[in-house]
């Protein structure tokens, strides 16, 4: 019965959506800002109490939005290789022109992309 009532608790607990709204408040612990439009997303979260999870966004933010995020989150021009994860959503392609970025200060493969000519944001963040 203790397992029974452990293994409720522990699903219970997590967080897992296919709804960009939710991925974005879930991630940011906000709404979503009117300076972005959310066009896919992808979340989950385990139960740990660290706040574990992965985080898959397509957006298209203004301009000024994204380059204050980065700023903000120190987060530079990525130039090494990164392969993607094989567990991304079919819809999560960066396209080839997009400039990659990461954070520096705290790297665990979390990668943030841009796209200048359509201005199509691709997020993928990772806390373990």
């Amino acid at each position: 019965m203790t397992i029974l009532l452990f293994a409720t608790l522990t699903i219970s607990c997590s967080k897992r959506t296919n709804d960009a709204n939710e991925t974005f408040k879930y991630w940011s612990g906000s709404e979503v800002p009117d300076d972005i439009k959310l066009l896919k997303g992808q979340y989950y979260e385990s139960p740990h109490f660290t706040k574990e999870y992965i985080m898959y966004l397509k957006l298209k933010p203004t301009k000024k939005w994204w380059f204050e995020y980065l700023k903000y989150n120190s987060i530079l021009i990525d130039k090494k290789d990164w392969t993607k994860p094989s567990d991304a959503p079919i819809w999560f392609k960066p396209s080839e022109t997009s400039l990659r970025f990461y954070r520096k200060d705290f790297d665990q493969g979390s990668r943030y992309f841009y796209d200048s000519a359509s201005g199509i944001c691709y997020i993928y963040e990772i806390q373990l």
